[in-house]
């Protein structure tokens, strides 16, 4: 039944009966008012006065009766797995996973584990450096490597899962002069035909780097080469094949200063070209150089391999360097390629400029150049290492906290 009816008392004034007025009092009935709620629409709820489908609002949990879907939890006003965003550890709940700990919001394992063991690829005549970038727009990082005596670069294209196909291959015809030593340490001149699987460049290229030089969106490859003095640019065509180099001469002023122990740093103008050079002193025998952020402070900072000192101790005879957050606890990291010592050494950042002392993982023959990357997209940070005595690179993919 509806609500009971209510009467409205209404006074009228009757016309004149004689010489008095007549005042009547009529009662009226009339239904109550009511208000009415419109009903939603299917899948829809009412919340706040407005009709919400909550299942694709989930910045509605917590309210509404809306209590997130399975496996999903009511965090900050939104509905988050957070299993997978450990940036919300320590609160709503979130505790981590076993064999990890919350610091600074995010989740990080309690003991750094380390990486798998060393996958290899081979590559050119005696591999220098090494660097990552995406050469055919598959998504997946590949590798190029600068070998120093077949004056080549190597490409290996990333298949996503941390393995790598064989090394790509472009014919060449022009005869190189290289040198090796021998066995009674005493250096040979060789003459040979470089092999197919190698993309020529200059003489002896120690470095190598990648970039975007022509904005045509595709990487290129650039090498520094030793024996030239110059440097050779190779242009991407986005497929993972490369137009011929381009050689440009490279000058007398280097990143690093081998034989004077300094690292020269020359700011950039925007224009493209650089002030004049400013030296910083660093450890004996600096080799490799890279750069990041280890104390937070929003500036710039330089590491240095030095073969011969030891400031920060890491690994026998380290050359490359490379930098990057290996245990995901939003400090950057450092790692080295110890030439000496058969090994990459990982020394974990503090965030306040200092580093926990080093641990090493075995590689390849005499490594030399370092880099990091994502190759098999697990979200743990990977590292490949040149092997320059065994010809090869190597693989270290980086595991999660309980294996």
């Amino acid at each position: 039944m509806g609500p009971a009816p209510t009467s409205r008392i209404i006074q009228v004034t009757a016309a004149l009966v004689g010489t008095h007025a007549q005042q009547v009092t009529i009662a009226v009935v009339e239904p109550a008012l009511t208000s009415r709620t419109l009903p939603c629409a299917e899948g829809e709820a009412c919340c706040n006065g407005a009709c919400t489908n909550l299942n694709n609002n989930p910045s509605n949990c917590g309210a509404c009766g809306n209590t997130c879907a399975s496996g999903l939890t009511c965090c900050n006003g939104a509905c988050t797995d957070l299993q997978n965003t450990p940036g919300n550890c320590g609160t709503c709940g979130n505790t981590c996973a076993e064999g990890e700990a919350c610091s600074s919001g995010a989740c990080i394992c309690t003991i750094f584990p380390g990486f798998q063991a060393q996958a290899t690829f081979g590559t050119g005549t005696t591999p220098y450096d090494v660097g990552v970038g995406d050469f055919n727009g598959d998504g997946y990082l590949d590798i190029v490597a600068a070998n120093a005596n077949q004056f080549s670069v190597s490409v290996l294209l990333g298949t996503g899962s941390g393995n790598f196909q064989p090394q790509a291959t472009f014919g060449t015809g022009d005869w190189k002069c290289w040198w090796k030593y021998s066995e009674r340490l005493t250096r040979d001149w060789v003459w040979e035909l470089p092999a197919a699987d190698h993309i020529p460049v200059g003489n002896g290229p120690f470095g190598v780097a990648v970039g975007d030089f022509n904005g045509d969106g595709y990487l290129d490859i650039v090498t520094a080469n030793n024996g030239g003095n110059s440097v050779s640019v190779l242009l991407g065509t986005g497929s993972g094949s490369f137009q011929p180099q381009a050689t440009f001469p490279w000058g007398s002023i280097h990143d690093v200063s081998h034989g004077g122990s300094t690292v020269s740093v020359l700011l950039g103008t925007g224009s493209g070209s650089f002030q004049p050079q400013t030296t910083f002193p660093v450890g004996n025998g600096p080799f490799g150089v890279a750069v990041g952020d280890f104390n937070g402070d929003g500036y710039l900072d330089i590491v240095t391999g030095n073969v011969t000192a030891d400031h920060i101790p890491v690994g026998n005879g380290p050359f490359g360097v490379a930098v990057g957050d290996f245990n995901g606890d939003g400090y950057l990291d450092i790692v080295t390629a110890n030439n000496g010592g058969i090994s990459v050494s990982v020394l974990l950042g503090t965030g306040s400029g200092s580093f926990q002392p080093q641990a090493t993982f075995p590689v390849g023959s005499s490594p030399l150049g370092v880099a990091v990357g994502h190759f098999n997209g697990d979200g743990y940070l990977d590292i490949v290492a040149t092997n320059a005595g065994g010809n090869t690179v190597s693989i270290l993919l980086g595991k999660p906290c309980d294996t």
